[in-house]
């Protein structure tokens, strides 16, 4: 019987709630659930880790837009470019997987500022797509922390 892609999700959330728990900061929680279940949840948290560092770092272009957020979602699994960019459709076979991607990069983003919470999902509500979803997914682990 093959596990589907909600199921795969949840046990994924399930493990990153455990980790922290047990004292696990939550990118490590993040890293090592994503690791353990596999699969096309590695890559997805994979992206959002890279689309990350990407919207951080100083001299990254994406960092310097003003809608940041916005725009690593739009971009997310390739590199932002102000001069010349087509944002890439999701791929609609894998909506509940994008959702992770996007909610993992708002708790990274986010968590580890005071009052992160409340940060990530006012960023979060900001952005298009599955508000509802990504928010659930926020409160998860970050209210864990």
């Amino acid at each position: 019987m093959s596990i589907s892609s909600e199921e795969r999700i949840e046990q994924f959330y399930r493990m990153v709630e455990e980790n922290i728990e047990n004292g696990m900061h939550y990118r490590d929680a993040i890293e090592l659930a994503a690791v353990t279940v596999g699969g096309l949840i590695t890559a997805k948290v994979s992206q959002a880790m890279a689309k990350y560092q990407e919207a951080i770092h100083p001299q990254s272009h994406l960092s310097q837009e003003e809608d940041k957020d916005a725009l690593a979602l739009l971009s997310m699994g390739v590199l932002w470019d102000n001069t010349y960019f087509n944002p890439i459709e999701p791929d609609t076979s894998t909506p509940l997987e994008n959702t992770l991607a996007e909610s993992i990069y708002f708790i990274m983003k986010y968590g580890k500022e005071e009052d992160g919470l409340n940060k990530a999902l006012e960023a979060n509500e900001k952005c298009e797509g599955d508000v509802e979803s990504r928010a659930k997914a926020i409160q998860r682990v970050l209210e864990k922390v």
